[in-house]
């Protein structure tokens, strides 16, 4: 684990000498015009990543441009062209039970990541102290090769707000922050998911995906975003046929794999075209048959249940797993699941 403490230029020097020693491959040229929409966004929104980013730059003896644009803007342009689509995804569920709230991640990505899958304890001067997963750009151009970028799929904070992706399969993209960037963002500056939610509704994101967020208090919401809009899904209250649906405090839970499930949304979702096999809809219903039969009385214990003896949700290219009650905190990692479980427990 990675741990820091101090403002975005000092880590910005730290990371730049972890890039150096690591012998990242550096972008070796940009495109000017995106880099400078996307600069305009950042300062506005996020102007400490670009302090950041310029401090690393300078410590590797690197031009700034070649790598601001590797980090906030290359990911536009690469959306443009509908590069690096992927093939498989994640699941992600949340669950609200007596005061209690519980986060479930397994992430799946290609093997490559199991060799670079870093996590961050992170504490900005000005910002909350939080918990970053991070695959390290193990994608595109960087397969095979060195890549050492801090690339952001799940958080948790020292409030208890958990916010990570998925994959999203559609094409659309816009001007605005990495999703990476925007879990960053949401670590740094929010305790709670209405402030995510504000957070969403004031910055754009520039490629689609699928975000979870949940906090200590229950507060569950998926956003699921397509670049120019999104659509906010709250979980569905327990019907009649649960025992304990009159009750005041019935469970909530929340699910989220790859596909849409925002009416709005769905005209946009290609994840038949982009992968005819996918199993995002057996993963979904999976999950959330998983949940359910644990409910009443679901445990932190239950979550590993169904993390790892599931059907379709734990996978061969499982790389990372994350058992959270952000109530308490209780913070569990699994990782290289394929290679043999390891398990870490963390806290704030």
């Amino acid at each position: 684990m990675i741990k820091f403490s101090g403002s975005h230029q000092d880590f910005g020097i730290i990371h730049g000498q972890y890039l150096r020693a690591a012998h990242h491959n550096f972008y070796t040229r940009y495109n000017p015009a995106t880099l400078r929409r996307q600069l305009s966004i950042y300062q506005k929104f996020y102007p400490e990543l670009i302090l950041e980013i310029t401090s690393a730059a300078k410590v590797i003896g690197l031009d700034p441009n070649l790598l601001l644009y590797e980090d906030i803007a290359s990911f536009v342009d690469n959306q443009k062209r509908r590069i690096n689509q992927r093939t498989h995804g994640c699941t992600i569920f949340a669950v609200h039970e007596k005061g209690r709230t519980f986060v479930g991640r397994n992430y799946d990505w290609k093997p490559a990541a199991r060799e670079f899958f870093e996590q961050y304890d992170l504490n900005f001067t000005n910002g909350y102290r939080h918990f970053l997963f991070s695959d390290e750009g193990v994608y595109g151009r960087h397969l095979g090769k060195n890549t050492r970028k801090l690339y952001a799929e799940d958080a948790v904070n020292e409030h208890g707000l958990y916010v990570g992706l998925t994959y999203a399969h559609i094409d659309k993209w816009s001007y605005g922050l990495s999703p990476s960037h925007f879990i960053r963002y949401i670590a740094e500056h929010c305790r709670t998911t209405r402030q995510a939610l504000n957070a969403f509704k004031r910055i754009p994101c520039a490629i689609p995906k699928n975000f979870l967020i949940a906090d200590s208090k229950g507060d569950l919401t998926v956003v699921e975003h397509a670049a120019k809009k999104f659509a906010i899904l709250r979980p569905d209250e327990w019907g009649t046929t649960h025992p304990n649906s009159s009750q005041p405090g019935a469970p909530k839970l929340i699910v989220q794999t790859n596909h849409c499930l925002a009416p709005s949304l769905k005209p946009l979702d290609r994840v038949t075209r982009d992968n005819p096999t996918a199993n995002t809809f057996l993963r979904y219903e999976e999950a959330k048959h998983l949940v359910e039969i644990q409910l009443p009385g679901f445990q932190f214990t239950d979550i590993w249940r169904i993390l790892r003896r599931s059907h379709y949700v734990y996978s061969d290219e499982t790389i990372w797993s994350l058992a959270l009650e952000l109530s308490e905190p209780r913070l569990n990692l699994y990782y290289d699941t394929a290679l043999g479980q390891k398990q870490e427990k963390f806290s704030f």
